[in-house]
């Protein structure tokens, strides 16, 4: 028997599952009798099964959906007994795949609504950050051992790299990787400094101090800081190269994300080069607007084209970090360039057993340098790829390779050679999770259908019913607003008088930035409902607007202790917008009354 706190979730997500399928009898008035019968198998089997229905079973069952979209041909579910007359459509919401398939499961209608609505089902829960067993941290952490041996055999000698060598150096030229701002990441260390520790450094590296001389990039007064902090300097413990820290961190229903905690000192190098090389990419002449980092909306915008035009296609790549090896880094990154890229990674990584595994791979998740220079890689490698295949000349091909991060689309008809390309210099593609065939396409968090965006509300929060829960109020605020935007009406009512039960209150207002509310059409049917709710308004002179006293997540903050020069280092390179005398706590935030507009 589970947990009271566990079954109360139990209760929450069952019951957010009845009111979607409450909604789909509204959408869907002919599918009403059956959808009537799927609740009762899916209240069933969740009874039977537990929340792993919701969050695993049904997630594989959309994820065999989502092929067939690509493939146009359904793939039975050994979960699921099948509807009468077919060797493939399940029984379970056989009225709902009716819409878009026939008994031979054959896809024949380019019904995107049906997508759509079966999509929010398959996936509603099932980015949903439950708590893992010990068995779900050994699969991740073997997962990891095993691409790691697997790195030991991928042989680089017999595969073809010029065309990407010389694409390398190319964007390269001009690179300056000594040229760099140190800062730290928001992340925790493999040290264990936390906070304003961070800006007191105690280690001295050499693989760091050989590129990277301490006197010049982790002090700010140069010589005069030197001499006055002479003792500190000598103090330093010295250390030929840093060890990094593996730890688990919640990611979704399947279990936990690994995350590689690198040395404070690593990490604030590590955060300069980044942003060096980041910067350097968004404007190259090739890869600007080719390699992305901040803006998702290339990819996603490309996906949803391409969902109805087909000229490009999508790639997902499988343990896409940790199977960027150190060998293929060597190869593709000039001389002088690569000492410097090598001089910030982490030689080795501590699992939680206490055992110390040295990596093959250039840089786990974790390391500042990690997305930068995959993403680098992998975009170089699929240009090359791409020119191999066709008679384009540099500046065409690259202008129509888009990367972000782990996120790849290049054109459909070279879709075959790019993936024999990652595989040669051992990436792995997932090719179940690749769009290159039928009308379906995903790329950074959209999902397209035929040039319509069938994305599904994924809740990954978990319910706390904490009236302290700042965190909470505000994902499900957020959650609820968005099912309304989509036309789900009653899972989004259902949410906002869980919420106003455990909170107290849930404000309406015009812009879902300023606090967590609900989202209302005008500012005029906010304030007649938030007075009816009874919320307190001012007119404040200086904005000349009306303001409503409602409760705002704040992070929590305190007086600093730094003194001297670690204070005036953290003036000079820490985040913009910091208080000189503030310390921000990452990730803390709390429920605080006060005045906005609406």
């Amino acid at each position: 028997m589970g947990s009271p706190k566990s079954q109360g979730l139990d209760e929450f997500i069952q019951a957010l599952f009845c009111k979607l399928f409450a909604d789909l009898q509204q959408r869907w008035p002919k599918q009403s009798r059956s959808l009537c019968r799927d609740l009762e198998t899916f209240q069933s089997r969740f009874a039977s099964e537990g929340l792993s229905f919701a969050t695993k079973t049904l997630p594989r069952l959309g994820k065999l959906f989502d092929a067939a979209l690509d493939s146009g041909k359904l793939e039975a579910s050994p979960a699921f007994s099948k509807a009468k007359g077919s060797r493939t459509i399940p029984a379970f919401l056989q009225g709902m795949y009716s819409l878009l398939f026939d008994r031979d499961g054959y896809l024949v209608t380019n019904n995107a609504a049906a997508v759509s609505d079966l999509r929010q089902l398959f996936y509603l829960v099932y980015k949903l950050k439950v708590p893992y067993s010990p068995e779900d941290e050994q699969r991740v952490i073997d997962a990891f051992l095993r691409n790691e041996e697997e790195l030991l055999h991928v042989d680089l000698s017999s595969v073809d790299l010029s065309v990407e060598k010389r694409l390398m150096e190319e964007i390269l030229e001009g690179f300056t990787p000594k040229d760099i701002i140190p800062r730290h990441g928001p992340g925790a260390v493999a040290t264990g400094e936390k906070l304003e520790q961070k800006w007191r450094f105690q280690r001295l590296f050499s693989q760091i101090h050989q590129s990277y001389p301490y006197y010049d990039y982790f002090i700010v007064g140069g010589s005069h800081e030197l001499l006055d902090r002479l003792e500190w300097y000598k103090s330093l413990k010295r250390e030929d190269v840093g060890v990094a820290k593996v730890v688990l961190v919640p990611k979704d229903s399947r279990g936990p994300r690994l995350i590689s905690c690198e040395p404070l000192e690593y990490q604030w190098i590590q955060q300069g080069l980044n942003h060096k090389l980041v910067r350097h990419l968004e404007s190259h002449r090739l890869t600007r607007g080719q390699i992305n980092f901040q803006d998702q909306s290339v990819n996603r915008d490309l996906a949803l084209e391409s969902s109805k035009h087909h000229f490009y296609c999508t790639l997902d790549l499988k343990d896409a970090s940790d199977r960027v090896s150190l060998d293929l880094v060597r190869e593709l990154i000039p001389e002088p360039l690569i000492r410097y890229f090598e001089a910030v990674r982490s030689h080795a990584t501590l699992l939680p057993d206490g055992r110390i595994v040295t990596l093959r791979k250039y840089a786990p998740m974790g390391s500042a340098v990690c997305f930068s220079v995959e993403a680098l890689c992998f975009w170089v490698i699929c240009v090359a790829a791409v020119m191999r295949k066709l008679p384009w000349g540099l500046q065409e091909v690259a202008r129509h390779v888009y990367v972000y991060g782990d996120d790849i689309i290049v054109p459909t008809v070279a879709y075959d050679d790019v993936v024999s390309a990652l595989h040669s210099v051992g990436l792995v593609v997932n090719i179940a999770k690749c769009c290159s065939n039928g009308d379906f396409r995903e790329s950074c968090g959209m999902d397209a259908f035929d040039g319509v965006d069938v994305t599904p509300v994924k809740i990954s929060a978990c319910w706390s019913a904490n009236s302290s829960d700042g965190s909470c109020l505000s994902s499900y605020a957020a959650y609820a607003n968005e099912f309304a935007r989509r036309g789900y009406d009653g899972v989004a009512t259902s949410l906002r008088i869980a919420i106003r039960k455990v909170y107290r209150f849930l404000p309406c207002s015009t812009d879902s930035d300023s606090f967590p509310c609900e989202v209302v059409a005008t500012r005029l049917e906010a304030h007649a409902r938030n007075c009816a709710m009874g919320f307190r308004f001012r007119s404040n002179p200086d904005f000349q607007r009306l303001e409503y006293r409602v409760k705002v997540l704040v992070p929590k903050r305190t007086k600093t202790t730094l003194e001297g020069w670690p204070r005036l280092l953290r003036q000079q390179v820490g985040l913009a917008g910091e208080r000189p005398d503030e310390v921000v706590h990452p990730r803390s935030t709390t429920l605080r009354w006060r005045w906005s507009r609406i």
